[in-house]
């Protein structure tokens, strides 16, 4: 185990015995993947500020109960993402409707090239206006880097369904020529 690894899993296991210290460094170290799920799941600034909110809240009052079956990660995933769908039904004038390019900017890595940067926002805002459970697996699989059994175990799907899942998304995107 690599020794950043160990200090992390050192710093999780700290924070579930109760070390508000250790919860804070644990925030600190996961904040902003945090934010970044939020962000893909709700597709602008505002809301996704108030689903970081709530899921470092949920994460305070359920930190304890972190076992260590799964990755850190998995189980933090898996945090963001129901607080984020609890989030979306909460929202009784929210309407999500298509996404448009605006709304994506604030996610497209930087680039000079113009014709590269409006590629890869149609390509986001195509997968923002995939259906939900194919949208969600998307950005985990393909944004935050996860393997079809961690993202099976976050959503409590079998992996086959996770596979299937990203080929109906892809389909999906090439009928509409965004791949």
């Amino acid at each position: 185990m690599r020794d950043g690894k160990a200090q992390d899993m050192a710093l999780i296991k700290r924070a579930v015995d109760g070390d508000e210290r250790a919860f804070r460094d644990v925030l600190d170290v996961h904040y902003m993947t945090i934010y970044r799920m939020a962000f893909r799941f709700c597709g602008n600034k505002p809301d996704a500020e108030d689903v970081t909110q709530m899921t470092c809240i949920k994460l305070a009052q359920n930190i304890g109960s972190y076992k260590e079956q799964s990755a850190f990660t998995t189980w933090l995933y898996t945090i963001v993402l129901n607080t984020a769908r609890d989030w979306k039904r909460t929202q009784v004038r929210h309407d999500r409707g298509a996404v448009g390019l605006e709304t994506v900017e604030n996610t497209l890595p930087t680039t000079d090239n113009p014709e590269q940067r409006l590629e890869t926002s149609q390509k986001m805002a195509a997968v923002y206006n995939l259906p939900e459970p194919e949208r969600e697996i998307v950005w985990l699989v393909f944004g935050e880097g996860l393997t079809h059994k961690q993202v099976a175990d976050i959503m409590g799907m079998a992996e086959g369904t996770i596979s299937w899942r990203i080929n109906e998304a892809r389909k999906i995107l090439k009928e509409g020529g965004k791949i």
